[in-house]
């Protein structure tokens, strides 16, 4: 007994000493002795913290899916909505033993099970949300605002909402290898895309630089989306199966990010997006004509719009008639029909289309003094604080363009045609910041890259040639 109470009290005093700097050298052997059991016990501790952590975060987000799954399947699926387009977008943490591939929220990674929905989605507008233009914005406003992170925010709630995550929850992890590999070897372009969005710290990767599969169809690492069965045959559950809502049908799924909201600013009384009151106010909303309908018909992730030429030539109704060609005159009319958009056609003040009608020398070249041109859109200035003309064409109206001019020497045809500019207003937008002497190398880069971009969207809708006798 002596023998071990002299040999507690030794330790107490190596415990003391080493404390006090004392008698250092023997005072080391019982170094082990302490560190052994505190290194164990933290280990023990850190785990468990870390563990209860993981757990609690996990509990919440089953807390907060079960609910969205509850309103899922009411009948009115506005509440639901307006939890599930709560952005940032909350992806909370996949399940532990889940596989990589079904944790992954990369539009790649869905391609695996979704070959045919990832084609038809790779080349929308969705997918390239987040284009130069859009990038070539954001930076400049951080370039010139202290303020400018919660702008940027706003911008991509409806943009790049995954991204928007990322930026609030600092999970920016700087340069993958691809992104290191672009800076090498890629274009000056795609040099100036990495840059940009380092800046900004938002990946490339990780599905967060587009409205994304999972931008639509996940929370807190569920999948939901409407009825399966109507697009596809049951198959193996994958990622915890999914739940279907009525939701994914309505439009005002598509509120989000086509429709401002009411006390947003206006320019002479109208607000700049107002796309779902267009819909509503109209009768393609009374006959239950959604924007589903129309842009993701069965199932379908191509979201043709405006930028795709068959889709409009089944929205409108064109018609050249009352044609009279003289000897002295060529007289004419063109119009265009708003016969199949369930919103003012173009919606927005980007897209312009453009009605001609001319006369052509035998070379085939329009004679440009004969030419007669009636824009249909709404043209506003660039600060947008003037507007210069607004005639958008509601449900079943009709644009038309008269034309009487003089038969022009040497020519041989009456041409009528028409143009469509989906993005007229960020052509004008974009050439006037290129004139700027003092804009930043990469952003005169990231603004020559998108100006091409848009003027490649513009597309000849229709023609037509009468010949003068």
């Amino acid at each position: 007994m002596k023998h071990k109470k002299y040999k507690s009290l030794h330790v107490l005093q190596g415990i003391f000493d080493i404390f006090r700097f004392k008698r250092l050298k023997n005072s080391l052997l019982y170094l082990p002795i302490i560190l052994i059991p505190l290194l164990f016990a933290s280990v023990i501790f850190l785990t468990v913290y870390v563990y209860a952590k993981v757990n609690a975060s996990n509990q919440n987000a089953d807390k907060k899916y079960l609910y969205l799954k509850k309103l899922a399947a009411h009948k009115n699926t506005h509440k639901f909505l307006n939890i599930y387009w709560k952005t940032p977008i909350d992806e909370g943490k996949p399940p532990y033993k889940w596989p990589e591939i079904q944790k992954s929220l990369s539009p790649s990674s869905c391609m695996a099970c979704h070959y045919d929905q990832y084609e038809e989605w790779k080349n929308s507008r969705m997918a390239h949300s987040m284009d130069a233009g859009v990038v070539a914005q954001l930076l400049l406003k951080k370039m010139t605002s202290k303020h400018w992170k919660p702008w940027v925010m706003s911008c991509l709630s409806c943009h790049s909402p995954l991204a928007e995550y990322y930026i609030k929850h600092n999970k920016y992890k700087g340069l993958d290898k691809k992104e290191k590999y672009i800076l090498k070897n890629g274009t000056k372009e795609k040099k100036a895309m990495v840059i940009a969005l380092n800046a900004l710290k938002i990946p490339m990767n990780k599905g967060a630089l587009s409205v994304s599969c999972a931008t639509c169809h996940v929370r807190y690492y569920r999948r939901f989306g409407p009825d399966i069965k109507k697009y596809m045959k049951q198959g193996k559950v994958a990622h915890g199966g999914f739940v279907p809502s009525k939701a994914f049908t309505k439009s005002y799924f598509c509120i989000k990010c086509h429709q401002l909201p009411s006390d947003n600013r206006r320019l002479k009384g109208k607000l700049f997006e107002n796309t779902y009151y267009e819909w509503k106010n109209s009768i393609y909303a009374k006959k239950g004509i959604s924007c589903e309908t129309c842009h993701t018909p069965n199932g379908s992730m191509a979201f043709k719009s405006i930028y795709n030429k068959n889709f409009v030539l089944k929205a409108v109704t064109i018609r050249l008639k009352k044609v009279n060609i003289n000897s002295a005159n060529v007289q004419t009319i063109l119009s265009l029909t708003n016969s199949g958009v369930g919103h003012d056609f173009p919606t927005y003040t980007t897209p312009k289309v453009i009605l001609n009608v001319g006369q052509e020398n035998i070379k085939g070249k329009v004679i440009k003094k004969s030419v007669k041109s009636y824009i249909i859109g709404w043209s506003v200035s660039l600060n947008l604080k003037k507007q210069y003309f607004d005639t958008r064409l509601k449900p079943f109206q009709t644009a038309k363009l008269i034309y009487d001019r003089p038969l022009v020497e040497g020519a041989q045809y009456l041409k009528a045609w028409i143009y469509v500019e989906p993005e007229s207003h960020y052509i004008r937008f974009f050439k006037a910041f290129l004139k700027i002497k003092r804009l930043p190398k990469i952003i005169k880069i990231l603004l020559s890259e998108a100006l091409k971009q848009d003027l490649d969207c513009k597309y000849l809708l229709w023609e037509k040639r009468i010949k003068i006798n």
